[in-house]
């Protein structure tokens, strides 16, 4: 069974719900984990295979933690309702972490202490990637499908390490692809002031500079914060640039957008896919306009695609109809696990996980590719962009 919370909902829906499903809803944080007595490493027709999680599930990206786990968690039952794997049943011990670096590093010790958790799973964002990766690398354990397109969890190669999304650079590529065929010859950056901005603004600049390209201002900004005031001064009003490529959740994204759209600024913005392009639609209601933002998986709404027809399925099982590309996402990052649980020999251990999550090598989910193995980077390439004008 899986951990899923609704952010959205008021407490008690949600200390409901974690009670209607057999979990706990623990101390002061939104912290969903398997309310069971601990049982023995997993053996082919064991209770359960477990997997620790540490998502925002509160805090200004939430939105983000609680759609890819709502999407994560529509594919795990939907493997439990067909026997799990191995005759086990997946179980997610879920823990808030509210995109806060800090948080994710003590949920991370505590899950990868408990030698019943065999694998990290879909962890939202860079800072909180980071902070898992020392305890990844000590515990020898599997760190799957993490919210990010960081190159940290890229180069150097780790073997414990396996994306599912493309890369920043990927889409930082893409992105100044569309830049210069509209016409852009110089960009303003804003960007959130830890590893996952300058992971991004390293990105841009990389980019853009073949393409000639002019990165002219840059101003970073606290993570979790929608205050931009300094930013806009420093970006729209001090520099003038034909527009402004954005490293940042939704949040901050849209109070910036909004806080420039005021001063008469009319030129374009761009930004990666971490900003959630549903949410960041939401945010901006009637001022979307002049925005583009890179997508890593296809239309969650075109059942056309076979990939989004099961995703879809799924979600609608759980009881959810609600289709957007952070859940699909999600969805897409619990199948790519389940076929590694597949393929991992048991008695299931973290290295035998490992190894299972090594042996992918291509895999092709009704078209969805992605590439696992020795010399390659891991995960998929496929990047798209949606465009507001």
């Amino acid at each position: 069974m899986l951990a899923v919370v609704n952010i959205q909902a008021p407490m008690f829906k949600i200390l409901a719900l974690c009670l209607t499903i057999g979990l706990a809803l623990i101390g002061g944080g939104t912290i969903c984990a398997a309310a069971r007595e601990p049982n023995a490493p997993s053996e082919p027709g064991s209770a359960e295979i477990r997997i620790g999680s540490s998502a925002a599930l509160s805090g200004p990206a939430a939105f983000l933690g609680a759609r890819f786990h709502a999407g994560a968690g529509a594919a795990l039952m939907h493997a439990n309702a067909h026997g799990g794997v191995h005759g086990a049943k997946l179980v997610v011990d879920l823990l808030d972490d509210a995109y806060e670096q800090g948080r994710a590093e003590t949920h991370t010790r505590r899950l990868v202490e408990d030698a019943r958790v065999l694998a990290l799973f879909g962890y939202i964002g860079t800072p909180t990637s980071w902070a898992a990766l020392p305890y990844v690398k000590r515990s020898h354990i599997a760190f799957v499908g993490a919210y990010t397109g960081a190159e940290m969890l890229r180069e150097p190669a780790n073997p414990y390490v396996f994306n599912v999304r493309a890369s920043y650079v990927d889409e930082a590529n893409k992105l100044a692809g569309a830049m210069q065929a509209a016409g852009v010859k110089s960009i303003n950056v804003l960007y959130q002031a830890d590893v996952f901005g300058r992971s991004g603004l390293e990105a841009i600049k990389a980019a853009t500079s073949p393409l000639g390209i002019q990165v002219r201002a840059v101003a970073s900004v606290k993570r979790n914060s929608a205050e931009v005031a300094s930013e806009v001064r420093q970006l729209i009003q001090d520099s003038h640039s034909d527009a402004v490529f954005m490293v940042s959740s939704y949040a901050t994204c849209a109070a910036f957008i909004k806080a420039a759209r005021q001063t008469g600024y009319s030129g374009h913005f761009y930004t990666l896919s971490f900003a959630g392009r549903e949410p960041l639609w939401r945010a901006l209601g009637k001022q979307l306009g002049g925005v583009t933002i890179a997508q890593v998986v296809p239309d969650a709404q075109d059942a056309s695609i076979p990939l989004v027809a099961a995703y879809q399925k799924a979600m609608r099982e759980t009881g959810d109809m609600h289709f957007d590309s952070i859940s699909l996402e999600g969805y897409i990052a619990a199948t790519v696990l389940t076929e590694g649980l597949r393929r991992s020999k048991p008695p299931l251990t973290r290295e035998s996980i490992r190894d299972g999550m090594a042996a992918l090598g291509r895999l092709d989910l009704d078209g969805f590719v992605l590439e696992y193995g020795p010399g390659k980077r891991g995960g998929s390439s496929f990047v798209a962009l949606k465009v507001k004008p």
